[in-house]
């Protein structure tokens, strides 16, 4: 290897290294400094033959009634879309949703259209934080829990990382 090629050949690693290590810290940031939110979710199939135990996740809030709620439709399939919640102890609620930046909101989340319906009445909305995966045999306890609720660290901009669940009353244990 030429010393040109050496430099190159390092000089990829090193960036390979630093986009790892900034992808690492951007999420840490946001589970340390983020605002701490309970949603209520409706589980959906913990089990698959090819990944493990996982649980895919639906938010209360992933359903949208734009006509209930604070809203600057209309909004279409793939929009970007920050969702105003509401602290109502034991779970946030959804109490609005606009399009354009929600600085001046006290909290929100970002989401991502992914259906509409009766005329843009209905949002279907993801907030990235659909999938939670368990150590393989747990998830049959979360298949058969009657209430699941997720603690979500929210930033300042509304990007949201799930950290933990509370199953049927109790901070779920993965170990």
């Amino acid at each position: 290897m030429t010393g040109r090629t050496r430099i190159a050949f390092f000089a990829v690693v090193a960036l390979q290294v630093l986009f790892l290590v900034g992808l690492v810290a951007y999420k840490e940031t946001t589970l340390r400094s983020g605002r701490e939110v309970v949603l209520q979710t409706l589980p959906v199939d913990p089990r698959d033959p090819f990944r493990g135990d996982f649980l895919i996740l639906r938010y209360v809030i992933s359903t949208l009634p734009t006509r209930a709620i604070e809203s600057d439709g209309p909004f279409a399939t793939g929009d970007v879309v920050y969702v105003r919640l509401q602290d109502r102890q034991p779970v946030a609620d959804a109490v609005g949703v606009r399009r354009a930046s929600a600085q001046d909101w006290d909290l929100f989340i970002r989401g991502t259209v992914t259906g509409v319906q009766d005329g843009g009445q209905v949002l279907e909305v993801q907030y990235g934080i659909e999938s939670y995966f368990v150590p393989e045999g747990k998830g049959l306890v979360l298949q058969r829990a009657r209430d699941i609720k997720a603690i979500v660290a929210v930033d300042a901009s509304g990007r949201a990382i799930l950290k933990r669940l509370i199953v049927d009353g109790k901070v779920f244990q993965t170990r």
